[in-house]
């Protein structure tokens, strides 16, 4: 009876070792599903306006190509309008790796990009306008705002590749100017030791 006993608590026993062991298990699984989870969150979280964006971006191109009139004029200029504005982006981020005096012209690019944020929505607005008199009779002024924006972002990047190819040209003049002298001092140290070595 004592071995029937015994045998039967190192059976519970081993059998509650074992449900506590899956409890452990089912718990770890639980937690790693809910981190998981989370970061998974998170990272949608973060790319979702990326995506929504793109997403935005290729209906607004459909339009500008599909849609005659106002509509596919306002599509267009949306489109014009993010792509100066990231070209300008581009150039000034590149020349401010290597020059920072373009921080300042970096400042109202950021400015400028407030200000288009909102005209981007108007746009967009507009873009999925039904009535098209009322699109014809907004169109002029954003498309007015649309070049505005347009010229600013363009002449901010025209004078950064300008100020970049006038410090280009600098360096060229000074280290024209450095050669020049290094040359000369090697002929002179060569032309010095063959004297020195005599006939």
């Amino acid at each position: 009876m004592s071995l029937a006993s015994d045998g039967a608590q190192a059976v519970a026993l081993v059998l509650g070792a074992g449900v506590a062991a899956l409890f452990v298990l089912i718990g770890v699984v639980v937690i790693f599903a809910v981190i998981v989870r989370r970061a998974v969150r998170r990272r949608i979280d973060r790319h979702a306006p990326r995506i929504r964006g793109l997403v935005d971006d290729a209906a607004s191109k459909a339009r500008a190509y599909t849609r005659p009139g106002g509509v596919g004029e306002a599509a267009r200029l949306r489109g014009a309008v993010r792509k100066s504005l990231d070209h300008t982006r581009r150039v000034l981020d590149a020349g401010y790796a290597r020059d920072a005096q373009l921080g300042e012209a970096r400042q109202l690019l950021d400015r400028l990009e407030r200000f288009a944020a909102g005209l981007d929505t108007d746009l967009r607005m507009l873009e999925r306008e039904p009535d098209p008199v009322r699109v014809d009779r907004e169109l002029p002024q954003l498309r007015e705002r649309a070049e505005r924006v347009q010229h600013a972002a363009g002449s901010l990047r025209w004078a950064a590749q300008d100020r970049e190819r006038d410090l280009a040209h600098d360096e060229l003049d000074r280290l024209g100017r450095d050669v020049d002298q290094e040359v000369a001092a090697l002929r002179e140290t060569s032309q010095a030791a063959k004297e020195a070595l005599g006939p």
